[in-house]
């Protein structure tokens, strides 16, 4: 194979290992950027249910989040248009502090909005002038009804990542110690906003749908629509499972340190042993392993004829995973192992040296897990351009498909690779995950290989790449 448009090639461990060396120096160009860590603060908070935000800080970023979160998850969870609040701070209160615009904000969000819980949000503006906003929230909280927290997120005190975990440990302090130990009952951990492009909602549903079956009760989705009152209740539990390893892992591994409560350490349940062992790790530690194992039984003689279609289909061929905005690192890599379960040789492309060190817990505990597939590093991946509209990136896709024998593309549809495509991201292939998963996914490959000599629209790559 031609690979002078290649940056690196090579297996999962081996990229992990040159990251942690600084061979492959984790630097993320600005137009592949992910939010920042304020945006991803909001998105954990913006999941509880009856939360009004207040936003220390100018109207750009607030309108920037509530434009892009709030519109998008009051339906999923159930409860009308909610506002997103702001200081405004102007040039007066960059000079002279804006610590008493926020005692205002605060007391007039519990007047107009009477929420369950305020929180807090520092952004650049009020982080650069050092305005103390946990102690505001501490104060403010003994003159309103509502429960006030406070994080710092302004977007130069971390990356993206950091806006989770920071706010994930801002909603522990609001967990209160446990009247009861609530048997057969768990938290699923790593939700944020709701049905983003990355997390959907159907997906949790399936998880919901197999844990119910075996008789265990779900006490919150943290934060992923729950209640002040299910997060206060959230150390009752007997164990902590994940709808996804990555974005729950941090979250369990601090409730399992400070309040001894296990984390069951599974992967996204993607295809019948990725579903087997989810399912698994949820059951054995409350032992419920017979209806557990009765249950996968029965729905694994149900898709019989779709895991046939899948072996069939995907047996003996290279499945080309791209990761772009879908699927992101942890799907693609689920995927692959999806895929070598029914046959296929798995080929991880684009997987950025920066997802590596940022997700370097998960990416071990997958790769500890047995899951090592190749991976291919264009030299697109590191030039200005998004994911999804890189011509060179489009271009460098196309030629590296032609160096393997009977190759599958399963990615954005936004590529046209010229071999069979599977588009995970048609709203009628959801879920992806478990059972229903199996199927819809048999589904769109048996389409793919069906319709490979279907040709792809000229126009429709010229308006995204150029001609």
């Amino acid at each position: 194979m031609d690979n002078d448009y290649i940056a690196f090639q090579g297996s999962l461990q081996q990229l992990l290992e040159k990251v942690e060396s600084g061979e492959m120096v984790p630097k993320l160009q600005a137009s592949h950027a992910p939010p920042c860590k304020f945006w991803t603060a909001f998105m954990v908070v913006n999941g509880i249910r009856h939360m009004a935000p207040v936003i220390h800080g100018p109207t750009g970023c607030t309108y920037g989040v509530a434009n892009a979160y709030k519109l998008t998850s009051c339906e999923y969870r159930g409860v009308p248009l909610e506002p997103t609040a702001c200081t405004a701070l102007d040039e007066s209160n960059v000079v002279y502090g804006g610590e008493g615009k926020l005692v205002e904000a605060i007391k007039e969000v519990e007047d107009r909005y009477q929420p369950e819980l305020i929180a807090v949000l520092s952004c650049c503006c009020s982080g650069i002038i050092g305005d103390d906003v946990e102690t505001i929230a501490r104060d403010a909280e003994k003159s309103v009804n509502a429960r006030v927290i406070a994080i710092r997120s302004e977007g130069f005190g971390g990356d993206f990542r950091s806006g989770f975990e920071d706010a994930f440990r801002a909603v522990m302090d609001l967990m209160e110690p446990p009247r009861q130990t609530r048997e057969n009952t768990i938290n699923i951990l790593g939700a944020r906003v709701g049905p983003t492009y990355t997390e959907w909602l159907e997906d949790l549903d399936e998880i919901k749908r197999l844990v119910s079956a075996i008789g265990v009760e779900i006490n919150a989705v943290l934060c992923g629509g729950c209640t002040l009152d299910e997060i206060r209740r959230a150390r009752e539990v007997k164990l902590n499972a994940s709808w996804c390893y990555d974005w729950g892992q941090k979250l369990g591994d601090l409730m399992q340190e400070r309040f001894g409560i296990p984390y069951s350490r599974t992967g996204q349940p993607y295809g019948l042993r990725a579903t087997e062992e989810w399912l698994m790790g949820v059951a054995e530690p409350l032992g419920l392993e017979k209806p557990a194992r009765e249950l996968l039984g029965k729905e694994t003689d149900q898709v019989r004829a779709e895991l046939e279609s899948l072996r069939r289909n995907l047996g003996g061929k290279t499945a080309i995973i791209e990761v772009a905005e879908f699927p992101g690192p942890i799907r693609a890599l689920s995927l692959a192992r999806m895929a070598e379960e029914f046959g296929a040789k798995p080929v991880v492309v684009n997987i950025h040296p920066y997802t590596i060190k940022e997700r370097m817990p998960s990416i071990k505990f997958l790769i500890e897990s047995g899951q090592n597939p190749e991976v291919v590093l264009t030299k697109g991946l590191f030039s200005l351009g998004t994911f999804r509209s890189s011509r060179r990136t489009e271009l460098e896709i196309r030629q590296l498909v032609t160096g393997y024998d009977n190759a599958i593309f399963l990615g954005t549809p936004m590529r046209q690779p010229g071999i069979p495509q599977v588009n995970l991201t048609t709203r009628t292939g959801f879920p992806q995950y478990g059972f229903p998963g199996i199927r819809n996914i048999a589904r769109l490959v048996e389409s793919a290989v069906a319709h490979a000599a279907r040709p792809r629209s000229k126009l429709f790559r010229q308006v995204l790449y150029g001609g």
